[in-house]
């Protein structure tokens, strides 16, 4: 029993972890890094998350500072192993991006009263700044979410809505919905909110939802929310198997400005997607950590925020240049 655990632990340890130093690989040198961040992402698996490693492995190259990233899996008890591994490793600061708002506290508060500078990216949890957190950087998912709502006041002020849900008790799935039904509820009396399902930001999850919507309900939806557009794509591909065109399609509203959201953009299935850069968000979230290494945050806690910019047909060209997925 005692060798079994001990082997668990051991795999736990090396499961998902991803170290990297500022030194090329190609050289080997015994030069310490600057600074070493360790991160604690939810999960590596979405679109999303693999363009932020990408670029928190590119960025922290580039600048010269180490990284150890770890993989939570969306797994409260694997972030609080992991939290507990970087803790034992002795970085300069802890970046976290959130598997859960409730649940994730207790591993935050931990690591924030063993004295280590403690930010949370992407994915906030509740309270931050009362468990020591100095940090929140990213998206401001409830102003996203505002901002999908808006684009359908000024393009479809009045109708049926269907929403597809992350997952829930995440951060930025309950914020996403709160903005939007906030703002419908308050500026938009002629909108009815039909159904609300989760797809827990799986494609496939969401295109079945969306067939179950069109079952269901079918010409009566007059406007579909997607809280990202990885669901959007799996939602659109619903629409089309059901035999919708550009001209009949419902109102498509999302957030994200992905890889496979932005060429439905272009194409006229998605109608709007809000903004939202990995490459940005990955390197805020080094910038600010470095912020609170070296003092220069005069507040105890601090929201750093990224823009809530639509893309449409208009500017979607504009965004594609960028290369933000590549």
């Amino acid at each position: 029993m005692i060798f079994h655990e001990i082997l668990q632990r051991v795999t736990l340890a090396l499961a998902g972890i991803l170290i990297i130093t500022g030194c090329d690989s190609r050289s080997p040198s015994t030069e310490k890094p600057k600074m070493t961040f360790g991160v604690s992402m939810s999960a590596f698996t979405s679109p999303y998350a693999s363009a932020a490693v990408r670029e928190f492995k590119r960025f922290t190259q580039e600048q010269g500072y180490g990284l150890i990233i770890l993989d939570a899996q969306n797994d409260i008890q694997r972030e609080a192993f992991n939290i507990d591994n970087l803790m034992a490793k002795r970085v300069d600061a802890i970046l976290v991006n959130a598997v859960d708002a409730k649940g994730s506290r207790a591993s935050l508060r931990k690591a924030a009263r063993h004295g280590f500078i403690v930010t949370c990216f992407n994915a906030a949890v509740d309270d931050p700044e009362v468990l020591g957190v100095r940090a929140y950087s990213g998206p401001q998912y409830y102003e996203q979410a505002v901002s999908a709502a808006k684009v359908v006041l000024a393009r479809r002020p009045k109708g049926n809505v269907v929403i597809i849900t992350g997952d829930p008790g995440y951060d930025a799935a309950i914020k996403r919905e709160k903005g939007f039904t906030d703002t419908i509820a308050r500026e938009a009396a002629g909108t009815i909110l039909l159904d609300i399902q989760t797809a827990n930001w799986m494609r496939e999850n969401a295109q079945r939802v969306m067939s179950d919507f069109i079952t269901k309900y079918g010409r009566k939806i007059d406007i579909v929310y997607s809280q990202d557009d990885n669901m959007t794509a799996g939602a659109v591909n619903a629409l089309k198997a059901a035999g919708y065109t550009l001209a009949d399609k419902p109102l498509v509203v999302s957030i994200g400005a992905m890889a496979d959201g932005l060429p439905l953009v272009a194409e006229g299935w998605i109608d709007s997607t809000i903004m939202q850069s990995p490459k940005e968000e990955a390197q805020l979230a080094i910038e600010v950590a470095i912020k609170n290494i070296r003092k220069e945050q005069a507040e105890r806690y601090r929201n750093y925020f990224l823009g809530t910019a639509p893309v449409t047909k208009t500017n979607v060209q504009e965004i594609l240049a960028k290369h933000l997925w590549d």
